[in-house]
C-alpha cells in the first residue's frame, strides 16, 4: 500500500486526532498488534472475546506510530499518534475502499458453498502468469479480512482476485462496496451454513449479494449447471450474464473431460475457441473450477499455453485437497472444511485415486451447521462412501450416522473425535492404503496426519 497521510485518514474516517503529529503517515494497516510492522495503522476490533483497545501499547512496542480508537478514555503512548472515530471496523472499511479506488484495475469476486477457495487460486494462478495479481490468502475471506486483502493493493498490480466467504445473510454486502468487482463468480449453491440460513433459497439470496456493485459493464460469472444459480440468465437484471459449466448452452463449456490417477484432461470450448487442458487434481468437481480459471484467462487475453501454465502451477491451500506421501501410504488431506457437495467430491477423488492401492480408507467427520437437514445428509454420504471406500472412519456424533449410511459395505470404525480417529488408523494402516480425511474445521481432523506418520513406519 502507498503511504496515506494523517490529514487523509481524518478526512476518510471523519476522525479526530486526539494526540499525535499531522505530518505523520502510514504504508499499511493491521488488526493484530503481534504482526505490526514500522508504519502500520494499528486497528483496535471490539470483539465478541477480545477487545483490541487492550493491546494498543503492544501495537506501539513492535512499531505502529499511528492507531485508530473508539474508546477515548483510554492512556496511549504519548508518541503515538491516535485518530477517534466512531467505529473503528467502519473506519477500516473505509481505508480500505479508499485504497482500492486508488487502483483502476480489473477485481474479480468470487464467493460460492464448495470451491471457492479452490477457483480464487486456480484463477489466480492462471491469471498471474500474465498480469501481476493480487490474491486473497489463507482465510481473509470475511468482514475483517477482505479490508486486509484491499491493503495490500498497490500500483504494481494489473489485477485482483477476492474471496468473499459468507455464514449469514447480509455479510457479503458489508464488504462488497469495498470491493467493487468488475466480474463476480459463484461457484454452486449448496447447503453450507443452512443450520443459519434455513434453506438454500436462502443461500442463494446471499450468494448473490456479490453481484450487488455490478454497472451494466460488470459481468455475473455463474455454473449454468446449478439449479438456483441458472436463474440468473432468466432474470432482469443491470449487468451482463455469463456461465460456465458441462450441461447445455454456456459461455465456457466442458465439452468432455476424463477424470483419472493422471487428474484431468478437459476439452473445453469458449466463444470461437476450443482447446484441450490438463490439471493434476481429479474429480468432476475440478472440472467446473478448471472452466472458470480458464474462461477468464480467455477473457483477459491469455493463449492457450499461458492458461495451461497457470492450472500447473497451481497449489491448494492449507489443508484443501493436499495429497502426498508418507512412506508407501498415500493421503488426501481436506480436512478444512466440508458439506455434502464437497464431502461427494473428495470421496470422488478417493475413489479415483485408489485403484492403485490396496484400500480405500475414508476417515470421515462431523459436517457442522447442518441444522435440520444434518441427519440425512450424514447418512446419504455414509451411503455415498459405499462404493468409494473399502474402511470408514466415521468421527464425532453425526459421524455414527455416516458408518450407518455407510451399512457394512467394508470395515467401520466409529470414534468420538480426531484423536481417536489417529489412534485407530495407527493401529489398521497398512503400506499401499490411501487415506482420505474430510471433515468440517471444528473437528481438526488434520491431527489425524500425525498418527498415520507413526503407524506408516
Amino acid at each position: 500500500m502507498e503511504s496515506i497521510s494523517i490529514d487523509e485518514i481524518l478526512h476518510i474516517t471523519r476522525g479526530e486526532l486526539l494526540q499525535g503529529k499531522r505530518s505523520m503517515a502510514i504504508t499499511n494497516v493491521a488488526i493484530d498488534s503481534r504482526k505490526i510492522k514500522n508504519n502500520d495503522l494499528y486497528v483496535p476490533i471490539i470483539g465478541e472475546t477480545n477487545n483490541g483497545h487492550d493491546y494498543i501499547s503492544q501495537a506501539f512496542l513492535n512499531g505502529s506510530k499511528v492507531c485508530l480508537t473508539e474508546e477515548k478514555n483510554r492512556s496511549f503512548p504519548a508518541a503515538m499518534a491516535v485518530i477517534y472515530v466512531t467505529s473503528t471496523l467502519a473506519a477500516m472499511k473505509a481505508l480500505a475502499g479508499f485504497n482500492r479506488q486508488r487502483y483502476k484495475i480489473p477485481v474479480i469476486a468470487i464467493t460460492g458453498s464448495s470451491g471457492k477457495t479452490t477457483t480464487k487460486d486456480l484463477v489466480a494462478a492462471v491469471l498471474s502468469q500474465k498480469y501481476h495479481t493480487l490474491k486473497t490468502e489463507g482465510n481473509f475471506n470475511n468482514e475483517y479480512g477482505i479490508p486486509q486483502t484491499l491493503f495490500n493493493l498497490t500500483a504494481d498490480h494489473q489485477l485482483a482476485v477476492i474471496e468473499m466467504g459468507m455464514d449469514h445473510p447480509g455479510e457479503i454486502s458489508k464488504s462488497i462496496q469495498l470491493v467493487e468487482p468488475d466480474i463476480s463468480v459463484i461457484t454452486n449453491v449448496g447447503l453450507s451454513h443452512i443450520e443459519r440460513l434455513k434453506t438454500q433459497e436462502n443461500i442463494y439470496q446471499a450468494k448473490k449479494e456479490i453481484l450487488e456493485t455490478l454497472t451494466s459493464e460488470g459481468i455475473a460469472y455463474v455454473n449454468g449447471d446449478d439449479e438456483f444459480l441458472k436463474k440468473i440468465k432468466t432474470e432482469q437484471t443491470s449487468f451482463q450474464v455469463r456461465t460456465f459449466g458441462l450441461q447445455g448452452d454456456h459461455t465456457v463449456k466442458a465439452l468432455n473431460y476424463t477424470s483419472s490417477q493422471a487428474g484431468l484432461q478437459i476439452n473445453v470450448k469458449w466463444a470461437n475457441r476450443n482447446g484441450d487442458f490438463t490439471f493434476k487434481y481429479p474429480g468432476k468437481h475440478n472440472v467446473y473450477n478448471c472452466l472458470v480459471a480458464i474462461g477468464l484467462g480467455y477473457f483477459y487475453e491469455m493463449t492457450h499455453s499461458e492458461i495451461q501454465k497457470g492450472l500447473d502451477a497451481f497449489v491448494p491451500s492449507g489443508n484443501r485437497m493436499d495429497i502426498f506421501t508418507i512412506g508407501q501410504i498415500k493421503v488426501i488431506n481436506d480436512s478444512y472444511n466440508a458439506n455434502p457437495d464437497a464431502m461427494r467430491a473428495s470421496l470422488d477423488v478417493l475413489g479415483t485415486l485408489g485403484n492403485g492401492y490396496q484400500r480405500k480408507i475414508a476417515v470421515l467427520g462431523d459436517m457442522l451447521e447442518m441444522g435440520e437437514y444434518g441427519p440425512a445428509a450424514h447418512l446419504e454420504v455414509g451411503s455415498y462412501a459405499k462404493d468409494k471406500a473399502d474402511i470408514l472412519i466415521g468421527v464425532g456424533k453425526l459421524g455414527r450416522l455416516i458408518c450407518q449410511g455407510y451399512e457394512n459395505a467394508g470395515l467401520v470404525y466409529q470414534v468420538s473425535d480426531a484423536l481417536s480417529a489417529g489412534a485407530c488408523l495407527k493401529e489398521i494402516v497398512r503400506p499401499q492404503d490411501i487415506i482420505l480425511i474430510k471433515a468440517s474445521r471444528g473437528i481438526g481432523l488434520e491431527r489425524v496426519i500425525d498418527f498415520i506418520k507413526e503407524g506408516g513406519r
